[in-house]
């Protein structure tokens, strides 16, 4: 082989190999940049009622940016409460009281990215149903949620926004979890869903809500933060 086919033979040989490199790199970075999952926690007794509603307003936005929206309806079940045996923090296991649809729920919140907590305001507070599920949930799995994103919304008729906003943020908080924000506070007001649907500023917030999480999963994920 002369000097000039030597010299063609190797530069094919080497865009060859860079191509093969660039490939795999390519592979290994699409692999890494999984798709960005959001759960959300429904704690009303009404599985199509407000609350749910509210959550529909972010899902619309997710599902435009291609992000999977799962709802759980944790709050039409019957769910049994902590009790303070302390042996999930023994035996480093589930709860003792888990059953296994609250399993299956669970297996499904390690694997998300995100969380949104929806919640009607029952006396100024959370429905004790889903209080009874978040509370076994933090404290026998908590490492399963923490520096994963949250965020809380709230549905009310007038008054206990607030109050209900904050106990829900109190599991973020206590679990090292970073907290999406919105341009006020995520709570939508109405008696009834078409009342919701004209409270233009709650939906408003519920969409800025929902943007901002796409945002920063976007930037978890290595590509742009603008929405």
């Amino acid at each position: 082989m002369n000097r000039r086919n030597f010299l063609k033979a190797a530069g094919i040989a080497g865009a060859t190999l860079l191509v093969r490199e660039l490939a795999g790199a390519g592979i290994k970075h699409a692999q890494k940049r999984k798709e960005k999952k959001v759960i959300a926690l429904n704690g009303s007794p009404h599985e199509k009622g407000n609350t749910a509603y509210a959550l529909s307003v972010m899902e619309e936005v997710f599902r435009k940016e291609h992000i999977e929206f799962e709802v759980i309806p944790v709050g039409i079940y019957s769910i049994r409460g902590c009790i303070a045996c302390g042996r999930c923090r023994e035996t480093g296991e589930e709860c003792i009281f888990t059953n296994d649809r609250e399993r299956e729920w669970l297996s499904r919140m390690k694997l998300a990215d995100a969380f949104v907590f929806a919640s009607p305001s029952f006396f100024g507070g959370i429905p004790g149903t889903m209080k009874s599920f978040l509370d076994r949930a933090f404290y026998a799995q908590s490492r399963y949620f923490q520096h994963k994103l949250g965020a809380a919304i709230v549905t009310t008729q007038r008054s206990g926004a607030s109050m209900t906003f904050e106990s829900l943020n109190q599991y973020f908080t206590i679990n090292q979890m970073n907290i999406v924000s919105s341009s006020y506070w995520n709570n939508i007001r109405g008696s009834q869903i078409d009342d919701l649907k004209q409270d233009e500023e709650g939906i408003r917030t519920l969409e800025t809500l929902a943007k901002n999480m796409i945002n920063k999963l976007k930037i978890e994920n290595g590509a742009s933060g603008d929405y």
